[in-house]
């Protein structure tokens, strides 16, 4: 099938990182690879599974790295969860800790 191939491309070639984590500072920075024209939302899950902070909405223009800053202040110290998702696809989620 052509198409399960393509679809596995489009969501291996994106890439997300998160930096520091963990954090001590109440902010930490998300950089998204290869998510040209895409609508890409990042949420904060805590690890019950629900979501606590929209913490980026926009779209993305290009392929160069896009790095946002993400405000975690005003959060208990723990573990959190980053959704990345794009064009309503979740394409990452990644743990991030807070102490």
């Amino acid at each position: 099938e052509e198409s399960d191939l393509m679809l596995v491309e489009n969501t291996t070639s994106a890439r997300v990182s998160i930096y520091p984590n963990p954090t001590e500072i109440g902010e930490a920075y998300i950089e998204l690879y290869n998510l040209a024209d895409k609508m890409v939302e990042v949420k904060l899950v805590n690890i019950l599974g629900s979501e606590i902070r929209n913490l980026f909405r926009g779209g993305i223009k290009d392929d160069y790295p896009t790095s946002k800053k993400l405000d975690l202040s005003n959060l208990e110290t723990g573990i959190y969860f980053v959704k990345v998702v794009a064009d309503g696809d979740i394409i990452k989620t990644d743990k991030l800790i807070l102490k």
